[in-house]
């Protein structure tokens, strides 16, 4: 019999079996930080001066609302100082005589344990009610050393005032300030010497407590107010009004409170018009919270720089057009700037309009060309100051709007050559007009100021203006030409979505809904918390949200009143010595664009690709569809019923126009007309 070994190495039912690795620490380890890393922070610090000093509209503001609450409280309390002076006479003797009994009831020490005195006493138990009487003559016999003390302090000090001469009027002084004293120690307690000035209630002060409450009320995922956090430097005073920047908690974004303005102003019981929140800088669950000392309807807004006598713009610099909700100026320049503005009605679209036309009208140097198709002369008394003018909905109107931007469109041409050539020159580096170039005269290149107010009515007149609205903002920036359109119907049809892509800086007043807001302001603004559906009209008429501009923001048009708005005028026309700069624009023939597709296309040929269709209408008549595209093309004809289909050239399809579908295009409109 043979004897095998144990192996207990090479054992083959034995199996190794590693444990399941759990998983190892997921936060960074707890470590302090070292010296290199403190002295390179950049951590943000509370500013020495505060915020509502460290601009001047800021201690404006402050002056003013700090002199006139003064003045009116001053003023309000010395017309009833008579009444004040009976108060004080009769509350005084009662003061003093409680000032006197208060002060002799402690030094006796009846008031401490007269209570348990009363109960040992009712008890009929003498031991304690003898104890407690030792204890307070013990504490008596000591107060009155205090009283007598005081006293003769008292006596001393007033020995020593009349022996160095203090005159009357420090004896009357100390008399009056007495008599006040006790006048107050005196009084009922429900019976205030002085009447309150606003028997109403107002709004003081924003609490963190009223924030977290009034959000939680508006139910959008916040349950307790301890969820919300406020980051430095918390609540505080700015401008004529109170900011307060919080974080939501999780993943409610900061739109849910702005959709919400109204709700949020009756939690915190204010006026709609005196709330304004907006979505806070560092992430989108955060939201700034500025709430006015008073409505913004009540508040008024800063006088107009623009509005003094020695007034004077240029369109190349900075120049204020509004005021945000803190009633600070908002400045725009309106170089290279085109600018959409949209509202329903009643929401200020033409004084939005008419203060980017002030800044024009107030540079010597620009031209100023205006159509407005509602037909009730909003620019009729700056209809002196422009080179074209057209007023109401009628044919001529309509055509006048469309020979602007024809005329434009031929500018642009002849401003490109001019730019050309005084790039060669080095007159201008950068390809655009300069300020030099503008106001040097027969240069060609001074500024051109274009506002087309309702527009919608002269793109639904007319749908090639719209392909000529937006070539001219395209091409125009650059050479000094500047296109202003205002409309109160934001659709596809009335505002093709290329005008909205093109313009710079668009100004959405109150509007109905997510879908006008974000045809004015571009898609997805709504999500971003640029909301102009919170304006309600008329009671927000001027407000709304600009974009392109800087800092996306609120901002309420200047609103001058009738006299200083003619006194605008009449300096704008001094300025200009009574002239208009510029010419009216030639009358020129309408073009049918269908009808030139068909005539452009050559004998025998099936169809023909955009691009070429484009450069054929261009080459055939300039003066028309200079710069056309070849998506212009194709979106103009595609408003007649024109589909884009496979054209063959040479050996490959392109996209293009078939002649079978501009001729059924014609027939269908010839039937329509017919």
């Amino acid at each position: 019999m043979t004897v095998i070994p144990y192996d207990d190495e090479h054992d083959d039912e034995r199996h190794t079996i590693e444990a399941d690795q759990v998983g190892g620490p997921v936060d960074a380890p707890d470590r302090k930080a070292t010296f290199a890393e403190v002295v390179s922070r950049d951590d943000p610090t509370r500013p020495i001066v505060p915020a509502v000093l460290r601009s001047p509209e800021g201690r404006k503001a402050l002056v003013r609302w700090s002199a006139r609450y003064g003045a009116n409280r001053a003023l309000y309390h010395v017309t009833r100082s008579p009444k004040y002076g009976i108060k004080v006479a009769a509350y005084a003797p009662r003061g003093l005589w409680r000032a006197g009994s208060a002060v002799l009831w402690w030094a006796a020490g009846g008031r401490e344990n007269f209570h348990l005195r009363q109960e040992a006493a009712n008890k009929n138990d003498p031991h304690t009610w003898q104890s407690l009487n030792r204890t307070r003559a013990k504490e008596s016999g000591a107060r009155w050393w205090v009283v007598g003390a005081a006293l003769v302090l008292l006596l001393s000090v007033l020995i020593g005032v009349e022996v160095a001469g203090m005159p009357p009027v420090g004896w009357y002084c100390v008399v009056a300030a007495l008599v006040l004293v006790a006048a107050r120690v005196g009084r009922p307690a429900d019976k205030p010497i002085v009447d309150r000035v606003s028997t109403a209630q107002r709004f003081t002060k924003l609490t963190a407590e009223m924030v977290r409450d009034a959000v939680v009320a508006l139910s959008i995922g916040v349950k307790e107010p301890g969820q919300l956090t406020f980051p430095p430097p918390g609540i505080h005073k700015q401008g004529p009004g109170w900011m307060a920047r919080f974080n939501l908690p999780g993943a409610i974004v900061a739109t849910k409170v702005l959709e919400n303005r109204a709700g949020l102003a009756a939690a915190l019981r204010l006026p709609t018009d005196q709330v304004w929140p907006e979505v806070g800088p560092d992430h989108p669950g955060q939201v700034d919270l500025w709430v006015g000392f008073q409505p913004s309807s009540k508040m008024g807004q800063p006088a107009w720089s623009l509005a003094s006598p020695s007034a004077r713009t240029s369109i190349f610099e900075p120049q204020p057009f509004g005021t945000d909700a803190r009633q600070r100026p908002v400045t725009t320049v309106l170089f290279e700037r085109n600018v959409l503005i949209g509202g329903q009605p009643g929401s200020g679209k033409s004084y939005a309009a008419r203060t980017l036309t002030t800044i024009a009208a107030l540079d010597p140097t620009c031209e100023l060309k205006i159509a407005e198709f509602k037909g009730t002369g909003d620019f009729l008394d700056m209809a002196r100051l422009c080179s074209t003018y057209a007023c109401g909905v009628d044919d001529e109107a309509l055509s006048t709007g469309r020979d602007i931007l024809t005329w434009a469109l031929a500018e642009c041409e002849r401003r490109g050559a001019r730019i050309k050539r005084a790039r060669e020159r080095g007159d201008a580096p950068l390809g655009k007009v300069t300020p030099e170039l503008a106001a040097k005269p027969g240069s060609g290149l001074h500024p051109v100021f274009i506002l087309l107010d309702e527009v919608h009515e002269l793109f639904l007149a007319y749908p090639d203006g719209a392909d000529a609205a937006e070539r001219v903002a395209k091409r125009g920036r650059a050479l000094g030409i500047i296109l202003v359109l205002a409309t109160q119907i934001a659709d596809r049809d009335s505002v093709p979505p290329n005008i909205t892509r093109c313009v710079v800086t668009r100004w959405c007043l109150s509007v109905g809904g997510q879908v006008e807001n974000d045809m004015i302001l571009g898609t997805g603004a709504y999500k971003r918390g640029l909301t102009a559906t919170v304006y309600e009209p008329g009671v927000d008429a001027g407000w709304g949200v600009v974009i392109g501009n800087g800092k996306s923001g609120s901002v309420r048009s200047f609103f001058p009143k009738p006299d200083v708005a003619a006194a605008i005028v009449a300096r704008a026309a001094q300025l200009r010595g009574q002239t208009v700069i510029g010419e009216d624009v030639e009358r020129v023939e309408a073009r049918d664009m269908l009808a030139d597709a068909r005539a452009v296309l050559h004998p025998g040929e099936a169809g023909v690709p955009w691009a070429v269709l484009a450069e054929r209408l261009a080459a055939q008549w300039p003066e028309m569809y200079a710069g056309i595209t070849a998506d212009m093309v194709r979106e103009s004809l595609a408003r007649y019923g024109v589909d884009s289909q496979d054209v063959k050239v040479g050996r490959k399809n392109l996209k293009g126009a078939r002649r079978t579908g501009l001729d059924a295009a014609q027939q269908r409109r010839e039937i329509e007309a017919g």
